[in-house]
């Protein structure tokens, strides 16, 4: 797929990763429809920098009318969509499984599962009419086996990776529409630059280096772009990226 001209949408786009993906969609030529619950003005400013036609929506995607909303101001603009990337997630937790409430977790469940899924299904009438791509962001968390303090989001990205290989058929074979995923591990965003400032030098030492935002950004990119890659999964760990379950230490 050409990525100049196409218009992609873009969650979560306001900061971090959403952001990079979104600026380097850009800087290849992409329209973009910019979408968070945060202010995207810095991104738009970056993006309309690099020359990209763009707008912005503000949307919650945990609710189901905002999803619905962000759709059709993406088909109104536009008139069509032939890329969306589902980032948006993570959350503040005040409390985590089990001692969150039921609203509490499923709340978690909603924003990293169930919104890419609706936004999704939303979208595939214009992105099977033009034979579109998908490309999920989800997270090593839904991967490993070891313990997690955050258990419903590691359940809920899991369920994101098990989706993309799972649609495949419907989403691919039969409405034209390639589903694929990106799982990153730690990524070097200004918030993890952050997190890194305030350890010390002991916990500093035990941590690998975060992924740098040009190799996650140039995977979505790949993702997009090869028109024979449908439930592909690509993992991002520090040093490595593991691929189609082949790994490749070039990251």
């Amino acid at each position: 797929m050409r990525i100049d001209g196409r218009v992609a949408l873009v969650t979560g786009a306001a900061v971090g990763i959403g952001q990079a993906i979104a600026c380097r969609l850009a800087e290849h030529g992409a329209r973009l429809v910019l979408a968070d619950i945060a202010d995207c003005a810095a991104t738009l400013q970056r993006v309309e920098e690099a020359g990209a036609d763009a707008i912005v929506v503000d949307a919650d995607l945990s609710d189901d009318e905002q999803a619905e909303r962000l759709v059709d101001a993406t088909l109104r603009r536009f008139g069509g969509v032939q890329i969306l990337v589902n980032n948006a997630g993570g959350g503040q937790p005040t409390a985590r499984y089990p001692a969150a409430t039921p609203a509490q977790w499923s709340a978690v469940l909603a924003l990293n599962l169930r919104a890419p899924m609706l936004l999704t299904q939303l979208a595939l009438p214009a992105l099977s009419a033009a034979g579109g791509v998908v490309v999920n962001v989800a997270s090593t968390a839904g991967l490993d086996h070891s313990p997690y303090e955050w258990p419903e989001y590691a359940a809920a990205k899991a369920g994101l990776i098990r989706l993309t290989t799972a649609a495949k058929a419907g989403l691919g074979e039969r409405a034209n529409v390639r589903v694929t995923c990106v799982v990153p591990d730690w990524v070097r965003t200004a918030r993890a630059e952050a997190e890194l400032a305030a350890m010390t030098a002991e916990e500093r030492a035990a941590r690998p280096e975060p992924i740098p935002l040009p190799v996650l950004t140039g995977a979505v990119l790949d993702l997009i772009r090869d028109d024979g890659l449908s439930g592909e999964v690509v993992v991002l760990r520090p040093g490595a990226e593991t691929r189609g379950g082949r790994r490749r230490d070039d990251c």
